[in-house]
């Protein structure tokens, strides 16, 4: 036995539970390193020994001696390479992690730095190296200069080497998100090629939009918090292989996005206003247009790029605030509950002598609608601005040839195509557009790939656009599917805002929940819609005109003007023939108007509205003396008895009447 190891035995002889004496054991190696400075057998142990009495200061000198005493030493290397490991995890509980750390905190500076460039270039893991100097340029922001631009080159090739299919990866995130912020806010001008910043900000949106576009992989049934189930902080935890948990975390995926895009252009001399994306919607888009103005007076393809790339991030962030709010289970996975939107055409109920909805949407189609929003939207005018602002920046970007080529490669470079969740912008854009043909192309075509939430969303828009192409019949059997699925609660819903005026001119459309009161109320206005667009035309007839007075009960008594309208219809024709009449109509102020036109101050309209017709009564009877008479006595005794029934629920009613005449209604709108 060498005298070397003699001196180590000694010492950890002292420390054995029988014995325990750390003092003694101190001691033995202080006399060892004196006696052999140069052994490394011998420094070690005395630094393991400092280690186990959780003697911070005296460990971190032994190891920064040791660091430079003995580089090549593997033993070291792994120790100082476990510390390393730790520094770049989450704050363990485990009290021997922390302490290695706090070791690693006691070392001085310049031999941190040292250690962590000199441990990066012995790792032959890419990902682990380029951990470490990532560690080492936040700890060090000086050496940014020196490996920043370097550090970028070797993840790039990594990843294409790695032949990674999805941008979401453990490369892409260290690149994008870690040492591009880096690199940009130290090395002010790079000699770099324009095309080689381009890519980085092509590599850039890419990650961010789709890091924040797909479905967390985390289990959230444990906290069902509203601030966890909103979109930005569920794309926060998204889950990257080869990372940490740590490292997966975004805090503000579309802030960070939006600083990148801004120190981009710095980086390119863009004239782009530094708060431009923290500005209200319309003055963004209004900065944007002002840009746009300036490249096409310049015709400089720099500053064609410029527009280009900033509409297309703000495009996209309007586009994800929208689609989040429209259908949340996009990005946030089935545990999402929040309830669909939808946005459809709003109908007004004008007078018989005013032009049609149907036709109003068709020839108003170059003059951009107005949008509303329901009262239960507490955020609508936020949904419906990112909307808006997110249509005029996509027509921005078809604008001209060479915008529309540049956002082409840009959408193939993506994979734009894969990007499923845009479907419900492209069908809401073509409604907005009064493009009602395409947009029931558009749902048709991706009606086998739509989730069961949203089925009600495209049953309803599909019927908005048939209505408007005033192909009634089509409209109304897919108002009535959704009705028949809707589920009753035995409430009456609160009356719509629907029918209220805003006093704008032009086409509106209506932003609504796909909840029962507020999509009932909807359903029925476009069924009176369609019925009133047939009853008053040429070709009306007394069963359009029934069934709108069935309808009109539901919204009673805001729908008073258009029941109006039929009873002045009712007059002019002197007669309705309605033999369903009493099966269905219960509404006091109705019964009594409509039993006053048989009055000599009514007009006395010939009303044959008894479920037995006054044609069959007459036919069966042998003696026509007094035929006459009978029937009023019948109209009167049977007008008495439907008062009775006034307080029956009026949504059953309708539902029932909706679902009992069905074949009746859609005859009608033939």
């Amino acid at each position: 036995m060498s005298d070397e190891v003699w001196l180590i035995s000694r010492a950890r002889a002292c420390m054995k539970p029988t014995k325990s004496d750390p003092y003694a054991a101190k001691a033995w190696m202080i006399t060892a390193r004196s006696l052999f400075p140069n052994n490394f057998s011998i420094q070690f142990e005395a630094y393991s020994l400092e280690k186990a009495g959780k003697n911070v200061k005296e460990a971190a000198k032994l190891l920064e001696e040791m660091f430079v005493l003995f580089p090549n030493e593997p033993q070291l290397w792994e120790e100082i390479q476990e510390i390393l490991e730790i520094l770049q995890t989450e704050m363990s509980a485990n009290s021997h992690k922390n302490f290695l750390t706090e070791i690693f905190a006691a070392v001085s500076t310049p031999t941190q730095c040292q250690m962590l460039l000199s441990v990066a270039q012995k790792i032959s893991n890419t990902l682990e190296q380029c951990r470490l100097l990532l560690l080492a340029m936040r700890k060090f922001p000086n050496l940014v200069f020196e490996h920043g631009l370097k550090l970028l080159d070797t993840l790039q090739q990594a990843e294409l080497e790695a032949k990674m299919k999805y941008p979401v990866n453990c490369y892409r995130k260290l690149f994008v998100c870690d040492v591009l912020p880096l690199v940009l806010q130290k090395v002010k001008k790079p000699e770099l090629p324009a095309a080689q910043i381009y890519r980085w900000l092509q590599m850039s949106v890419e990650f961010y939009i789709m890091f924040v576009t797909q479905s967390p992989s985390f289990n959230t049934s444990s906290s069902n918090s509203p601030e966890l189930l909103s979109p930005t902080k569920l794309s926060n935890r998204v889950s990257i292989p080869g990372l940490f948990d740590k490292e997966c975390q975004v805090s503000d995926p579309w802030g960070s996005l939006l600083k990148l895009i801004i120190l981009l252009g710095q980086l390119m001399d863009w004239d782009v206003p530094p708060d431009l994306f923290s500005e209200p919607r319309e003055i963004q888009y209004k900065n944007i247009y002002s840009m746009y103005n300036r490249a096409r007076q310049s015709r400089s393809p720099e500053q064609t790029r410029q527009v280009l790339y900033t509409t297309v991030v703000l495009f996209l962030e309007c586009l994800y605030t929208y689609v989040s709010s429209v259908d949340p289970q996009s990005f946030l996975g089935p545990s999402a509950s929040h309830t669909p939107l939808v946005l459809m055409e709003k109908f007004e109920n004008e007078s018989a002598d005013e032009e049609p909805q149907a036709k109003k949407a068709k020839v108003q189609t170059e003059s951009s609608p107005t949008i509303e929003g329901a009262e239960s939207i507490s955020n609508a005018s936020r949904i419906i601005n990112s909307f808006t602002t997110a249509f005029k920046c996509y027509e921005l970007m078809h604008s001209t040839a060479d915008l529309q080529t540049e956002f082409m490669k840009l959408c193939e470079i993506w994979h734009m195509e894969t990007w499923t969740w845009m479907g419900h912008f492209q069908t809401d854009m073509l409604i907005y557009q009064g493009a009602f043909a395409d947009a029931i192309a558009h749902l048709q075509n991706f009606s086998s790939t739509i989730k069961e939430n949203m089925q009600l969303r495209s049953n309803l828009q599909m019927a908005c656009c048939f209505y408007c192409l005033q192909k009634y019949s089509k409209a109304c059997e897919l108002v009535l599917n959704v009705i028949k699925d809707l589920p009753y609660t035995h409430d009456r819903p609160p009356a719509s805002n629907l029918a209220e005026t805003s006093g704008a001119k032009g086409r509106q459309l209506w932003l609504t929940k796909c909840t029962e009161s507020e999509i009932l109320p909807y359903c029925i206005q476009l069924l009176l819609a369609a019925l009133k667009s047939k009853a008053f035309s040429a070709k009306g007839d007394d069963t359009s005109l029934g069934h709108m007075i069935v309808l009109l009960q539901y919204d009673w008594p805001k729908s008073e003007a258009l029941f109006f309208e039929v009873l002045k219809k009712i007059k002019q024709q002197n007669s309705l023939v309605y033999n369903m009449f009493f099966n269905y109509v219960i509404n006091v102020d109705i019964l009594e108007e409509i039993a006053f036109l048989k009055t000599l101050e009514g007009g006395k309209v010939n009303l044959d509205i008894l479920p037995t017709s006054t044609k069959v009564i007459a036919q069966q009877r042998t003696v026509t003396r007094g035929v006459n008479k009978v029937v009023k006595e019948d109209f009167k005794l049977t007008m008495v008895k439907q008062m009775g029934r006034s307080d029956e629920p009026v949504e059953k009613l309708i539902r029932t009447f909706l679902t009992n005449e069905r074949i009746s209604i859609l005859k009608a709108l033939a």
